[in-house]
């Protein structure tokens, strides 16, 4: 069985249960609003001081309450602000020093920041099956601590899309949109154009076939070439030659009728995100950091394997075993 498949089946569990849909309208938000008094008392037990909770209180204007709180929590906890800058620095170690995070601590709160910065290298990565896998544990265990539910609630909606699975996507940015009403509007704008561009491209048989055609392309580009993988490409191949025959069949009614088909006076414009309070995190994705991971030393690279396989739970050795195997096969076939 592939791998990701129980993992897809929690995201479509979890989907169902976070994200309401037009026809069910009344479902109501799991999310509180954000309790900082609360907050701020579980940032203190992972270590926060006085000083550092001024310095929080001072930035949420200048920065957002969600940047705000976490530089809080990588100034409180030293091993987090480390694996942080590795992925800001595009160190592939990044994901393997979130996860010693992660299974280091049973901290909620932590837990939540941690979950939210992996899940952002596996986006970053071009693996967003991983990242759902992380952020279905987010929304499972640790929303309702942290101002970052917002951007969580997004980069989930955004993972599915990426695998692509615009039938889960749609109404999870859905319910981000109604649910977390005062996030920032560059996310919030982000949100609704990829909203509507995905209820578009289900209705167009090409764009469909251009998103499979795109999951079956990152699925050889890290040597996945079983059957399921070969029954795809096939199944493409034999659309995409039906479209062709489609477009020529058109094509050739409308020959003689007036041109009038050329360029658009009103071409759409690339769409730009407006300006908005800071974020924890751009966006846009960063350079692949498979880009990183091929021109390491071997040493390097070994050490990094050598420390998935010590001390780690069970799941989160599976889950940087298959990651690192798919930077280094992402990398090879470049």
């Amino acid at each position: 069985m592939n791998r990701c498949a129980p993992r897809l089946l929690a995201a479509m569990l979890v989907a169902a249960t976070f994200a309401p849909t037009q026809q069910t309208p009344g479902v109501q938000s799991p999310f509180r609003p954000f309790d900082r008094a609360r907050f701020e008392a579980l940032a203190q037990k992972l270590g926060a001081t006085e000083p550092m909770l001024q310095t929080f209180g001072s930035r949420i204007d200048e920065y957002g309450l969600a940047r705000a709180a976490d530089d809080l929590l990588r100034a409180a906890v030293p091993t987090f602000d480390a694996a942080v800058r590795s992925h800001e620095a595009g160190d592939p170690a990044a994901a393997l020093q979130l996860t010693q995070v992660l299974a280091a601590t049973q901290d909620l709160l932590l837990q939540a920041h941690v979950r939210y910065h992996l899940a952002r290298v596996f986006l970053d990565s071009d693996d967003p099956e991983h990242a759902v896998e992380v952020l279905t544990d987010y929304l499972r265990h640790n929303i309702n601590l942290s101002p970052l539910d917002g951007e969580a609630a997004f980069f989930y909606a955004q993972s599915l899309a990426e695998i692509p699975l615009a039938e889960l996507a749609i109404p999870r940015f859905r319910a981000f949109l109604q649910w977390f009403p005062d996030a920032s509007e560059r996310f919030r704008a982000a949100a609704h154009q990829r909203m509507l561009e995905l209820e578009r491209q289900q209705e167009n048989p090409l764009h469909q076939l251009a998103d499979g055609m795109k999951k079956t392309t990152r699925d050889l580009r890290k040597q996945k070439t079983d059957d399921p993988v070969q029954l795809d490409q096939k199944r493409y191949i034999e659309q995409l030659d039906e479209l062709i025959e489609m477009f020529e069949e058109m094509e050739n009614q409308s020959a003689g009728a007036a041109s009038g088909t050329g360029p658009s006076s009103n071409p759409a414009a690339k769409s730009a995100l407006p300006e908005g309070d800071g974020s924890v995190g751009n966006l846009e994705k960063r350079g692949t950091l498979a880009d990183r991971w091929g021109p390491m030393r071997d040493e390097d690279r070994k050490k990094i394997e050598a420390a998935v396989q010590q001390g780690l739970p069970a799941q989160y050795q599976k889950m940087l075993e298959d990651y690192y195997e798919k930077l280094g096969k992402a990398q090879g076939n470049q």
